[in-house]
């Protein structure tokens, strides 16, 4: 489980890397439909910062995995006690002190810091206050994901490269028949 969370927190930080300076779309304007919820640009770019170019790409990647979100909801999947403890742990994690931080913590705290500023600039908030409240969606988002594929997958601790192969077919496979399931009820209207 806990090489799967370490592999999917990697993908939402690498998510979030990138140049933001839109001006072609408005926050408000209505990217995707997924099942009825409406995705914003905003929602989009409230977890990473991205380029008009990229946001396709981006949308894409964040109707599956809202669509994952919906079938965990669905599941009765309980994430409230993960968000509680990563808004307690994290939340202000680029704003403390960073005396007797060790080096690659304390660049990745400066860039976690400037992340922050600079998404909170583009909404309008406080920079401790938007990553809270980034660290709880996040948390959130993730922890119904996990949640997800804890339920389709069994064990899936990979202990070879082989076994790292098969569990990505596996959730290849899990998501693909999730996103063929649901094709009509899906829209996605920024290409």
């Amino acid at each position: 489980m806990h090489k799967l969370i370490s592999f999917i927190a990697m993908i939402s930080i690498s998510f979030m890397v990138g140049c933001y300076d839109s001006t072609k779309f408005d926050h408000d304007d209505v990217a995707a439909n997924v099942r009825g919820e409406e995705i914003t640009v905003g929602d989009v770019r409230f977890f990473m910062e991205v380029e008009d170019e990229e946001l396709p790409d981006k949308i894409e990647t964040f109707v599956e995995e809202t669509l994952i979100i919906q079938e965990a909801k669905e599941m009765d999947i309980d994430v409230m006690e993960e968000v509680e403890i990563a808004v307690e742990t994290h939340s202000l994690f680029p704003f403390q002190d960073e005396e007797g931080i060790l080096e690659d913590s304390r660049d990745f705290m400066k860039k976690e810091r400037e992340f922050a500023e600079a998404q909170a600039d583009r909404f309008d908030m406080e920079p401790k206050e938007y990553y809270k409240e980034y660290t709880k969606k996040s948390a959130g988002r993730q922890a119904y994901i996990y949640g997800f594929f804890d339920e389709h997958m069994g064990d899936y601790s990979p202990e070879t490269e082989e076994d790292v192969e098969k569990i990505n077919e596996k959730y290849q496979r899990l998501l693909n028949e999730l996103i063929e399931e649901n094709d009509d009820d899906i829209e996605i209207l920024i290409k």
